[in-house]
Order: C-alpha cells, then sequence, then structure tokens
C-alpha cells in the first residue's frame, strides 16, 4: 500500500475526468463506482476516495461534507442530495442539477471549484452519460424498492391470533410476556376497575351510588353494560377531545406577540366531541378535517387552521413570503403528524433524512393547501333559519307597503323628490308589472366599486329574487375576494359580509332571472343592512326589468332622489302628523311592528361564523431551494408522497378538489399508516404509552413498534369494523390486560420495570383536565354542560398586543370542565397548566408527565384549591352528619372505596387539629386522588 498516496494523487491529477468525480461529489451525490467516464476511462481506485472526501471539505466545510459523502451508488445521483436537487435526472440532462452546476455562469456557484470549467467535450460526455436511460434502470428500481423497506410502509395484512387465548388483545400479549417469562397480573378489583374505567373513559371519578351498584352487580354481563354506558356518555366525546386537540395545536388565539383571540374557535372543538360521541367512522373524521367543506362539515376544517397565525404583516416582502411559508408549513406538518405519522415538515427545505418524503414531495403537498387561508368562515345558513327569514321578509314587504303613504316625501305635497339613497335600506314602490328579468345597473358611487348586500324583489310580498326560490343571478363582472360573492345578492342574508362587489367603478350591473315570470311591485336593496359600512353605495343607478333580456322597461332611478349626502337619514322617516288619531295609532303600530320584526329579522340573519379558514384557488407553486422563499425552482404540481401513492392532479385543479384527493388517498384502507396511526393513538390512550411510543413518527427515526402484530391486528380491526373507534375501546375494555391489577411485582420490575410488556396495568398520574374536573365534581359544583362558548381562566387586559392575567377568584361560570377552558397560546392556567399541559403552539402526541415541587405547591396552596376546598367541606356538612359520616363519605367521594378504621382515625385527629376545610384540601391533593389506580 506504499503507492496509495501516490495513486491517489496521480488520480486527482488526471485531469478533467477525475475532476468530474469531484463535480458529482460536489453537487450532492458519490456515483464514481456506476460512471462509465471515470470506470471505463481511469482505473479509479477505493484509495482515491479519502483524498476525494478531503476535497469535498476543502470545498464546503464538514456539515455539506457529511452529507455530499453519505451514498455512493447510482441510487444517491437519482435521489439527490439533501438540498432536494435531483442530481441526475434519467433522459432529461437539461434538469439535471449536475448540468446546471456545470454550466453556471458564477465561478462560485459553477463546479469543479477552483478550476476551470468543463470544456464543450466533456460537458457532451456528461449528457450522453445522463441521457442514456438504459443503465439507470436498475438504480429506479433500486431506489423504488429502497423507499419501502420499513415496517410501516408495508401493506397492513391481519395476522393470525397466537396461542389459546380466549381474547386476541391478551393472545399477543401473553405470547410476548412467556418469551420473557412473565405472565399477566391477576384482575383488579371491581371498584379500583369502575374507577380506572371512568377516569379513562370519561376522566371523570365515578359516584360513590354507581360504584356500589356495580360492586353488588354479579351478573356476566355487568362489565360489559358499564363499558356501553360510558361509550354512550356525552363525556366520552369530551374526554377524547382531550389528546386530539393537543395533536393538532388547537388554540383558541392566534399567538405571536399580539395574542388576539379567536371567538369563533370553539366550533371546532364542539365538532370533535360530537364526533367522537356518535362515533363517526375515522375515515371520514379523517376526510372532514381536511375538505369537510365540500360536503357539509364545515367546522371540521378548524384543523387546518387550528395552529398560530401572525396577525402582524411585516413590511418587508421577504418576511411576509415567510410568515406564509411558515403558515403552510405549520398545515403540512400538522396533516402528516396526525393522520399518517410522518414529520413532513423535515422536507422544507431538504429531503427528509430519514423517510421517503423529498422535497418535491413537501412543495407538492403545499400545493394541496396553498390555497387555505386564517379566518373566520360563515356556515352555510340551516334551512329551518332560511324558511323563517322568509316568511319575515314577505310580513316586512306588506308592512312596508302598508305605511308607504306615511312615508315623509308622500305626505309632503310640496316635495317631489325621493329622500337620497341610504347605506342601510331603499325602498323602490313599482308599479305592478310582470317581468322574468330585473336588472340594477351602478353609474355611480360614493366611493370605489359598487356594493350591494341583499337585492330583494317582491312579488304579493313574497321575495321572489331568491336563489331557494330558483331565481338566478348574473353580473356585468365580479369583484375576485373572498367575501364578497355573487351568490350572496340573493342568498336571504344581509351584512357585509354577505355582499356582492361589481368589478367595475361605474357601469356594473347585477341582475336576477325568476323561476318564471313574476309580477313585481317592491324592490328593496342597500349596500349594508347591518348598518356597519356606508362605503361602495350606489348613487346613481337604475333599474330595468325584461321579459326576454332583450327589450328593457325603466322601473325606477336615482334621478327622483334628493342628491346623496353623507348625513342622510339611515332609515326611511315617516310622519303621522296631522292625521286622525286613529290613522296615527294605526301607524305607529305598525311602524313599531316594523322595527320589531326588522330587530329580529337582523338577530336571525347574523351568520354564524366558525374559525376553519377560507379558501382561494392558489397560484403556482415552486419547489424552494433549501426552502428560502425567495429562490424558487420549478413548478410542483399537487399530489401526495410519491414513493407512498401515484396520486397526482393537474395544475388548474380547483382548490377544494385538491383537499378532497389528498383527504381519500389518506382515509383510503389501503393506505398502510392511516389505521395503524390511529390504532396505536387509541391503545396510548388507554395504557399511556402506544405500542409504538412515538406515536407521531411512524418514520425510520421512530422506533419499532413493542408488538408489531397486535398494532397490525388491531388496525385490521379498526378497518373491517367500519373505521368504529367505539369498536376498538370496546376490544381492549374486555381484555384481561386493560382489566389486570396494577400492583408492582418483583419479577415483572426486574424484567421489565418500564411495563411495556404490560405484566400489570401501567398506573400513571391523570392529566390536568382530570385532576381539576375530579376536584370540581367531587366538590359537588362541577357544570357538565356540553358545548357552546367556553370560560377563561385569566383577566384579559385588551390592548393591541393582549396580556392575560391568571384569575384569583372563580365564578360557578368557571366550573366547567377543563376542556371549555379558552386555550390562551403562550400561557398555561395557573394551577393544572405545570400538569404538563401544552401551549397550544405545536403539535403534542404525548404529554410528558412530570412530578415536581411546583405541581404540590400549587395544588396545595392556589386560591383555585383553597376555594374549591371550602366548598367540598361545605358540600360534607351538606350530606352527613356527624364527622365519622363525612369522613367515610369523603372517602367515598373522592377515592370510590370506603375509609378504613386507622383512616377514619387519622382523619378524626386531623380535623380535630385543624378544621373540616383543611381535611377537605388534603383530600385534594392526596395521591389516590391524581393517579389513575
Amino acid at each position: 500500500m506504499a503507492s496509495s498516496t501516490a495513486h491517489a494523487d496521480d488520480a486527482i491529477q488526471l485531469g478533467r475526468r477525475a475532476v468530474i468525480a469531484c463535480l458529482i461529489i460536489a453537487t450532492g451525490v458519490m456515483v464514481f463506482s456506476a460512471c462509465p467516464v471515470i470506470a471505463d476511462e481511469v482505473e479509479f481506485s477505493r484509495d482515491v476516495l479519502p483524498l476525494l472526501q478531503k476535497h469535498c471539505l476543502d470545498c464546503h466545510g464538514p456539515d455539506t461534507a457529511e452529507s455530499h459523502l453519505r451514498l455512493d451508488s447510482p441510487v444517491a445521483a437519482l435521489r439527490g442530495g439533501d438540498s432536494g436537487e435531483q442530481a441526475i435526472v434519467p433522459g432529461k440532462s437539461d434538469q439535471s442539477y449536475l448540468l446546471t452546476r456545470v454550466l453556471h455562469a458564477d465561478a462560485k456557484q459553477r463546479m469543479p471549484p477552483d478550476a476551470e470549467p468543463l470544456s464543450r467535450e466533456e460537458i457532451a460526455i456528461l449528457k450522453v452519460w445522463i441521457d442514456q436511460t438504459s443503465h439507470w434502470e436498475t438504480a429506479k428500481q433500486e431506489l423504488k424498492d429502497r423507499r419501502l423497506d420499513h415496517w410501516s410502509f408495508q401493506p397492513l395484512l391481519r395476522p393470525a391470533v397466537p396461542g389459546t387465548a380466549t381474547h386476541p388483545i391478551d393472545a399477543f400479549i401473553e405470547q410476548r410476556l412467556a418469551q420473557n417469562q412473565l405472565t399477566l397480573s391477576p384482575s383488579a378489583s371491581r371498584s379500583t376497575l369502575i374507577r380506572r374505567l371512568s377516569l379513562v373513559m370519561l376522566g371523570l371519578p365515578p359516584s360513590p351510588d354507581r360504584v356500589a351498584e356495580f360492586v353488588a352487580d354479579d351478573s356476566p354481563q355487568a362489565w360489559d353494560r358499564l363499558v356501553e354506558e360510558m361509550l354512550a356518555s356525552p363525556h366520552y366525546g369530551e374526554r377524547m377531545a382531550t389528546p386530539w386537540l393537543d395533536l393538532v395545536r388547537f388554540g383558541e388565539t392566534h399567538g405571536f406577540e399580539t395574542n388576539r383571540e379567536r371567538p369563533h374557535a370553539w366550533r371546532y372543538r364542539d365538532w370533535v366531541v360530537q364526533a367522537f360521541n356518535a362515533d363517526q367512522p375515522y375515515d371520514q373524521f379523517v376526510r372532514d378535517q381536511i375538505a369537510g367543506d365540500a360536503w357539509g362539515a364545515d367546522a371540521a376544517t378548524g384543523f387546518l387552521v387550528a395552529g398560530s397565525y401572525d396577525l402582524v404583516k411585516g413590511q418587508d416582502e421577504l418576511l411576509r413570503l415567510t410568515q406564509r411559508q411558515d403558515e403552510l408549513a405549520d398545515i403540512i406538518n400538522a396533516t402528516g403528524t396526525a393522520f399518517l405519522g410522518l414529520t413532513l415538515g423535515c422536507a422544507r427545505c431538504h429531503n427528509h433524512k430519514f423517510d421517503p418524503v423529498t422535497q418535491t414531495d413537501y412543495y407538492a403537498l403545499q400545493a394541496v393547501f396553498a390555497g387555505v387561508n386564517h379566518a373566520d368562515r360563515a356556515l352555510p345558513m340551516p334551512a329551518e333559519t332560511q324558511q323563517q327569514l322568509e316568511r319575515l321578509d314577505e310580513q316586512l314587504a306588506q308592512l312596508r307597503q302598508q305605511l308607504m303613504p306615511y312615508l315623509a316625501e308622500n305626505r309632503d305635497p310640496a316635495t317631489r323628490k325621493r329622500p337620497a339613497v341610504q347605506a342601510k335600506e331603499n325602498i323602490e314602490r313599482i308599479t305592478p308589472t310582470e317581468t322574468r328579468i330585473v336588472r340594477i345597473t351602478i353609474q355611480k358611487t360614493n366611493q370605489s366599486q359598487p356594493c350591494i348586500d341583499e337585492f330583494q324583489i317582491f312579488a304579493a310580498g313574497k321575495n321572489v329574487a331568491l336563489a331557494s326560490a330558483g331565481a338566478k343571478a348574473t353580473s356585468s363582472g365580479d369583484f375576485v375576494h373572498p367575501l364578497h360573492k355573487l351568490e350572496h345578492i340573493n342568498d336571504g342574508r344581509f351584512g357585509n359580509a354577505r355582499s356582492w362587489i361589481a368589478n367595475d367603478v361605474t357601469g356594473g350591473w347585477v341582475q336576477i332571472e325568476f323561476a318564471q315570470p313574476e309580477t313585481i311591485d317592491l324592490i328593496l336593496w342597500g349596500r349594508d343592512r347591518e348598518g356597519r359600512y356606508a362605503d361602495r353605495l350606489a348613487i346613481d343607478y337604475r333599474i330595468e326589468c325584461s321579459p326576454d333580456g332583450q327589450t328593457w322597461e325603466l322601473l325606477a332611478t336615482s334621478a327622483d332622489r334628493e342628491p346623496f349626502a353623507t348625513d342622510q337619514p339611515s332609515t326611511p322617516k315617516y310622519d303621522f302628523a296631522g292625521l286622525s288619531q286613529q290613522e296615527q295609532q294605526r301607524g305607529q303600530q305598525w311602524l313599531e311592528r316594523l322595527e320589531q320584526l326588522t330587530a329580529t329579522r337582523d338577530q336571525l340573519a347574523q351568520p354564524i361564523l366558525v374559525y376553519a379558514g377560507t379558501f382561494s384557488q392558489p397560484d403556482p407553486i415552486h419547489r424552494l431551494y433549501r426552502g428560502e422563499p425567495t429562490a424558487p425552482r420549478e413548478v410542483v404540481t399537487p399530489a401526495g408522497i410519491a414513493a407512498l401513492t401515484s396520486l397526482t392532479m393537474p395544475a388548474d385543479l380547483p382548490e377544494r378538489e385538491r383537499r378532497v384527493a389528498l383527504a381519500d388517498w389518506i382515509a383510503n384502507k389501503k393506505n398502510p399508516l392511516t389505521a395503524r396511526v390511529m390504532a396505536n393513538r387509541i391503545w396510548q390512550f388507554h395504557f399511556g404509552t402506544g405500542l409504538v411510543d412515538t406515536p407521531s413518527d411512524f418514520g425510520a427515526n421512530g422506533t419499532r413498534p413493542s408488538h408489531p402484530e397486535l398494532l397490525d391486528w388491531l388496525a385490521s380491526e379498526l378497518i373491517d369494523s367500519g373505521w368504529s373507534l367505539k369498536h376498538l375501546h370496546r376490544l381492549i375494555l374486555s381484555s384481561q390486560t386493560w382489566q389486570q391489577a396494577s400492583h408492582p411485582r418483583p419479577d415483572g420490575v426486574k424484567i421489565d420495570a418500564g411495563t411495556r410488556l404490560l405484566w400489570r396495568f401501567p398506573p400513571r398520574r391523570l392529566e390536568a383536565e382530570a385532576i381539576r374536573d375530579s376536584q370540581l365534581a367531587i366538590s359537588g359544583v362541577l357544570d357538565l354542560s356540553v358545548g357552546g362558548p367556553g370560560f377563561s381562566a385569566f383577566e384579559v387586559e385588551a390592548e393591541n398586543v393582549r396580556h392575560y392575567h391568571p384569575k384569583t377568584h372563580f365564578e360557578s361560570t368557571d366550573f366547567r370542565r377543563m376542556l371549555y377552558m379558552t386555550k390562551v397560546r403562550q400561557e398555561r392556567d395557573a394551577v393544572f397548566g405545570l400538569f404538563d399541559c401544552p401551549d397550544n403552539t405545536q403539535v403534542v402526541p404525548k404529554r410528558s408527565r412530570s412530578t415536581t415541587p411546583l405541581q404540590a405547591l400549587n395544588l396545595l396552596n392556589s386560591p383555585f384549591t383553597l376555594q374549591v376546598a371550602d366548598l367540598f367541606a361545605q358540600r360534607l356538612q351538606r350530606e352527613a352528619n356527624t364527622q365519622p359520616e363525612q369522613i367515610q363519605w369523603a372517602y367515598e367521594l373522592c377515592f370510590g372505596r370506603s375509609a378504613s378504621a386507622d383512616e377514619v382515625a387519622q382523619a378524626t385527629d386531623f380535623i380535630t387539629a385543624t378544621d373540616l376545610q383543611q381535611f377537605a384540601r388534603a383530600m385534594l391533593n392526596a395521591n389516590e386522588l391524581v393517579f389513575l389506580p
């Protein structure tokens, strides 16, 4: 080997051909052993490799060199380097990054570095080598196969149940235990089982009466009945929603420096609760959250925008672009971790270092979600509400007709002109005319393009312009905006958010074509019937009708109105002066009725908002070099992850259809990840740790399942049951694995101290929500109302930048379940936030379970605990007469069991030394209360 170094030195000096080898390394891959230019023309020994490595270190530094030199096969050339650039595209040398760097005009970017550019002949050799597709076929197939060798990417197949155990879950668990000379533990006591079941499934302790009833019931069906009772409880959905909202980074403020509130975000939380309670098939649960707006599950898309959002947009263009990239990264990452168990965000700047997700895959997914925008969205109006509005409109039209003679302009003979147009409402009284089409043309506004929130046309008191009545709206052109749409012109709803804006400042028109000819007599229109906006008001207009769209007849015009002035009254003025007392009374009654019905209608027509995002057709999406918004590369069309699916979409596919297509792939039973990931989450829900203990990373950097066959069996059961999550719960809860005692055993602790093999039920501390809810339930003050706006644990200082100060005194409205506590980003509840509650800024697939002095101090001394302890003491005094009875009742309420004689004696001494309130306080802090048995 004495000549090895000399041989290496000679190779580096061999000229352009050896430089090509360095070049290939420098562009991100090593292919020297397969390159015909090198392998055929130069006897290229592996002794040269150290020197080539040194070359790359000198040029690029250790971090880049490490990634550059990781692979040494043609497969690496096809996959590309970590930058995401594909060094070689077989048959397409013009698209290969290798040629891009060879031909770069900038000497600092051109390869090979610190050398003369390659000659035309040498470039031609490279092009021929790349364009000869035949010798790349083997590498292409190897790359495809390599991407899918990881366990979680394999097709899901139902494994056979091992052994002879009567329960399939127990059979899989006992098989692993037997391999480690362990067995399941005996069953837990019935009082322990009902307490465990209630805390796991509902997050609430069982009542003493229900414990006594179950313990006394020796029927073989007693446990199954109890399980069904828990699954049917409305509080089951609340319990399931807690970890799900952690997982999807749900918060009710925006985060960042302003941290403003999202007052309508709670509707997504309620949708999640309802979906779990209804046992919505999980595949549909997934589809709804990605594209539910396509079929009426509008609140479900709150998932897409559940994350943080920076309200303050930078003046710098780069900052704004980066903010938008961060928003989309949040959506992509949440989708990948929640449903697929993949860390897709790792491919934003480079190819994923562990999983078969390329940078192109990432931006293909971005093309799916690029039309999603953070905003409130109005929910579709229920049909019943629409019908109520139509009935109100008929009554209002009749009242306006009755009041027409009392309009001020009609009462004063000297006044011939009608009042000037008003932003809120304008009345056009029409001589009864039979027609098919009515058009309003706007020649002038008080500002910018004209806006109309609703164009109402009445025939015998009925609004015949409504889309629900079969009328069709068309226009000269529409201003493109997510709030202002042509469909709003006749949807029966008022206000700026349900309005239409013309595309042209002058000459724009909108018309309504009825389902059949109608005899019309009244037209109502306004800029904003809610009275909030007065801009874009049509002040020069004409209204015409036509039976066929060819001949037009003038119905009304602004020419007979007073000139527009900004101080015009917002509503028509009625004058009853000079009339008989009877006429005045009748007119006033009609006017009062008009005002009452108008207020009722305004309230009924208020849009129901949910923070679930708005959607728009996105611009073309480019792959960004190293994730830099200012370094766009090729256009990327919407698609799935290429290594896992053949899903591709046209570049011009409508925005909603992109999300539908992706949702359908994720929720497909053939997707190897979706069912496995959710089955694992259900297992984690019950046992504290999933079969895969990295629940949102099923990729190569995650852990392998402790019981792989059991995971696949559960995933198969999930699919075969129609994606029923309650079915999985029933299976797990009916197993001896779940029902066994949690007591430690020397043999188990010695072999499996972490209880991963499940030789006992793993005991664990309750989550913050269950601790707080249990304290309130035990004290008799827990408000169990389900759904609706939540409550806040903070006093909010409502400046531009919100400040949240923890409450020090709590009202009964604060005693709801903690699920309904407003989730303020970057803040935690002063007491229970210390029990590892997330701050809602990131996805949290599994909470940590820490034990700290601050937890004990806050739980013992906080104003909340002191107040609740006092309420608990009051309950004991109300419901038990003597001190021994109060002690026994406290134990039954807190722990679901009777106090022993020693416990009664100790409690008596403690109460004598202090008082009942201090005893209640101690009980609320007991380990037995805050730990799952």
